[in-house]
C-alpha cells in the first residue's frame, strides 16, 4: 500500500515524547500507549493482519515519530508523515475547532482517508547514520550563528574568551562532519550513480549532493512542478475575484531550501549558464531575492531532470556565458 485514500483501512496516530493516542477506521484500536517499539508491536503491529490494507498515518513532530515509523516499517506496514499544519488546517475546515490528543488522532485520521497521502520510504542503516549527520550539522551551524551573534553583544572579556572557547569547539565539530559527509559520499558513489550526476554540476558541493540524497529520496520521480512544491520553491497563486496579489513560496522542506541557496549562489560565481539567467532577471526588474529563488527552482528542476535523465551536466566556458550576455545586452539596446 503506497497511498492513504487507496487503503480500506487508516489509522491515525497523534505522536508525543511520552505517548500515542491512536485512532481506527476500524474501531479495532482506540487508545493511549507509550511511545516504545514494543508497545508499538504488541498494540498496532500485532493487531494488523497480514496482507491486510491498512495504512497508518501520523504528524510530523520534530522527531518523536521517528520510533513510530521505524517500527512499524519493520513489520512491513505503510506509514505516512503528514504536515501538521494541512491537518489543522482539514480540522478547521470540518468545524472541529477544539483540541485534544484523542481529537487530533482522529482528525489525522481523517485526513488520511481524505488526502492522497504517500508512504515514508523504507531506509538502510547507512541512510539513516547519514541523515543523522546532515541534522546535526545543520545544528551546529545553528549554534555557530548564535554564538557570534553573543559574542558581538558581550562587553565582558571574561565571557568573550568561553564564548571564544565554544566556537572553537563547535567548528571542529563541523570539521568532523564535513568529512563524514565526504566519507559517505565516496562510499556512496560507487552504488548510487546519483552521487557523481549531482556533483558535476558547478556549485554542488558534498554537503548539497548528501543533503538532496537523504532529504529529497523524490529526486527524479516527480515533474518538476511536482518537485518545486515539494522543497517549497513553487510561486504560490493567491488571486480571488479582481485580487491579484504576488506569488511567493510557502511551506516545503527548508533544509532542501537551504542547500540550494548556497548552491545556486556557487553556480552563479562560476558563470554557469545560471548566472545568464539571474542577470535577465534582473535586467527585468527582479529583485534579487526574486531573482534567487528563480534560479534556485531552476537549478533544483535541472538536477531532478539529470538524475531522471541520468545525464551529466555539459559544461559552459565562462567565455561562452560572457558572450550570451553581451549578445543579449545588445540586443536589448537594439530594441
Amino acid at each position: 500500500m503506497t497511498s492513504s485514500n487507496l487503503a480500506k483501512r487508516v489509522i491515525g496516530i497523534d505522536v508525543s515524547k511520552d505517548k500515542l493516542d491512536i485512532s481506527d477506521s476500524k474501531r479495532v484500536i482506540s487508545k493511549s500507549i507509550p511511545n516504545t517499539p514494543a508497545a508499538i508491536t504488541k498494540s498496532i503491529a500485532k493487531r494488523i493482519k497480514s496482507g491486510e490494507s491498512v495504512f497508518v498515518v501520523c504528524e510530523a513532530t520534530g522527531g518523536y515519530e521517528r520510533i513510530l515509523v521505524k517500527t512499524l516499517q519493520s513489520h512491513g506496514i505503510a506509514v505516512a508523515v503528514a504536515n501538521p499544519w494541512n491537518v489543522r488546517q482539514f480540522s478547521n475546515g470540518l468545524g472541529r475547532l477544539e483540541k485534544s490528543d484523542p481529537i487530533d488522532a482522529e482528525m489525522i485520521c481523517r485526513y488520511g482517508q481524505t488526502a492522497e497521502l504517500t508512504a515514508v520510504p523504507v531506509k538502510t542503516t547507512e541512510q539513516e547514520q547519514q541523515e543523522a549527520i546532515i541534522r546535526r550539522r545543520q545544528q551546529v551551524l545553528d549554534l555557530i550563528s548564535q554564538e557570534n551573534n553573543r559574542l558581538q553583544q558581550e562587553p565582558d572579556k571574561a565571557m568573550q574568551k568561553l564564548i571564544q572557547n565554544v566556537l572553537k569547539s563547535l567548528k571542529a565539530q563541523l570539521k568532523k562532519l564535513d568529512s563524514a559527509i565526504t566519507r559517505f559520499l565516496k562510499e556512496e558513489a560507487k552504488t548510487n550513480e546519483k552521487v557523481s550526476i549531482l556533483q558535476s554540476v558547478p556549485g554542488v558541493g558534498p554537503v548539497t549532493t548528501a543533503t538532496l540524497l537523504c532529504a529529497l529520496p523524490e529526486l527524479g520521480q516527480l515533474n518538476r512542478s511536482e518537485i518545486a512544491k515539494l522543497s517549497g520553491l513553487a510561486p504560490i497563486v493567491r488571486e480571488s475575484g479582481k485580487t491579484r496579489k504576488p506569488r511567493s513560496i510557502f511551506g516545503g522542506r527548508s533544509q532542501i531550501r537551504r542547500v540550494l541557496y548556497m548552491a545556486a549562489l556557487s553556480s552563479i560565481r562560476c558563470k554557469t549558464k545560471l548566472a545568464l539567467h539571474y542577470e535577465q532577471l534582473l535586467r527585468r526588474g527582479k529583485h534579487k531575492k526574486v531573482a534567487m529563488v528563480a534560479c534556485m527552482r531552476k537549478l533544483l528542476t535541472m538536477l531532478n531532470s539529470m538524475v531522471r535523465e541520468k545525464t551529466y551536466w555539459r559544461a559552459d566556458s565562462a567565455k561562452e556565458v560572457v558572450a550570451d550576455q553581451r549578445s543579449t545586452t545588445t540586443r536589448a539596446r537594439c530594441d
